[in-house]
């Protein structure tokens, strides 16, 4: 089982002007991840607003990263291929993991914050499909000499991409998939490792989906001793259970609201068939308390000794590999955050 740091920072506007000390304190925690013995730090890409704006350049974030560490993988959680140019993303991108040596996680998705899909001018009803398209073309660009490519959205003749990926023929690929039996089956089809979002969902849903990329994954002819499955999930430990709730539920407040305000962007704008899964189970959790969130599994709070208990839970009924943490929910302060970090390592990872 690998462990990693997940960020997602959710802030609000007085925090804008704080910019700097955000983004530093992110690589600093980084660094003192690696130091106690974490095996990644995925970094999440949002824009143009308060649920996970801040991140939106993960490349020169995790650039920063890598010339602060030696070890730890660093992965996108995800990286948003339909609203770039690919080939911009497969420079950023290769360029990364030259900096870090190899230690690039390429994690992918389709985006689902309608804010950012109006703002940078792509339709809703195109997101799957340039999604794929820009895929194709990143993995060419990385793996051939040269390449050519005619599709519905881009046109290129002969592209030689410099600088080559450390990592051949490609980084680590991680499909995340939220919502339909297509992602995962494509992911499975694919020979992607799989990245989750449980709070979306119920225990045995989920794992009914993990099984349907496991079984895609293995008819399609892939290793299955190579499949990897992480889970991203709201973490803190705390240093009793009263502590640790009492820290918690405020700050995973502060998340929900910043998402409800990248959401109410755009209440005026419809989802269109294709995203609508993915609202009805955002929908239903936003309606659960912070009780039944804990209760549920759907975040890990508690003593090291309930959070030990539940990561057994759930690694055993969703097939995990690796599980990373959103450690600094909501705007979390350094010092907790430093001290839930420590109480992972230390008391929960060794024993599950």
């Amino acid at each position: 089982m690998r462990y990693g740091m997940f960020f997602l920072p959710s802030l609000g506007p007085s925090d804008y002007a704080n910019g700097s000390d955000r983004l530093s304190t992110i690589v600093e925690q980084a660094a003192y991840g690696e130091a106690l013995g974490f095996d990644s730090v995925w970094l999440a890409e949002h824009h143009f607003h308060s649920f996970g704006g801040s991140l939106s350049s993960p490349a020169v974030i995790g650039a920063a990263v890598a010339q602060r560490t030696r070890k730890i993988r660093i992965g996108t959680a995800v990286t948003l291929l339909p609203y770039h140019n690919p080939l911009r993303i497969a420079e950023d991108y290769a360029t990364l993991d030259c900096l870090s040596r190899g230690r690039l996680d390429f994690g992918i998705g389709h985006g689902f914050v309608k804010w950012e899909s109006l703002t940078f001018g792509v339709p809703l009803e195109e997101l799957r499909e340039r999604f794929q398209e820009n895929l194709a073309i990143i993995l060419k660009a990385w793996s051939e000499p040269a390449f050519g490519h005619q599709g519905r959205f881009h046109r290129y003749e002969s592209v030689t991409l410099l600088p080559r990926p450390v990592q051949q023929p490609y980084p680590t690929i991680w499909l995340g998939a939220t919502s339909t039996a297509e992602s995962f089956d494509l992911a499975g089809r694919s020979g992607f490792h799989l990245m989750l979002i449980p709070f979306l969902h119920e225990l045995g849903e989920l794992r009914a989906l993990v099984e349907i990329y496991l079984k895609a994954r293995h008819a399609a002819g892939h290793d299955a001793a190579t499949a990897r499955v992480i889970a991203m999930y709201h973490i803190y430990v705390g240093a009793n259970c009263g502590e640790a709730r009492s820290t918690a539920e405020p700050v995973l407040a502060a998340y929900h609201a910043a998402a409800a305000q990248a959401r109410n962007l755009t209440q005026h704008v419809p989802e269109p068939q294709s995203y609508r899964s993915h609202d009805e189970h955002r929908s239903k959790m936003r309606r659960l308390s912070f009780d039944a969130l804990v209760g549920q599994n759907r975040v890990l709070v508690g003593d090291a000794a309930e959070v030990r208990e539940k990561v057994a839970h759930v690694r055993e009924r969703l097939h995990l590999t690796d599980l990373a943490g959103n450690f600094a929910l909501g705007g979390l302060p350094d010092a907790p955050t430093r001290d839930t970090l420590r109480r992972f390592v230390e008391e929960v990872a060794p024993r599950v």
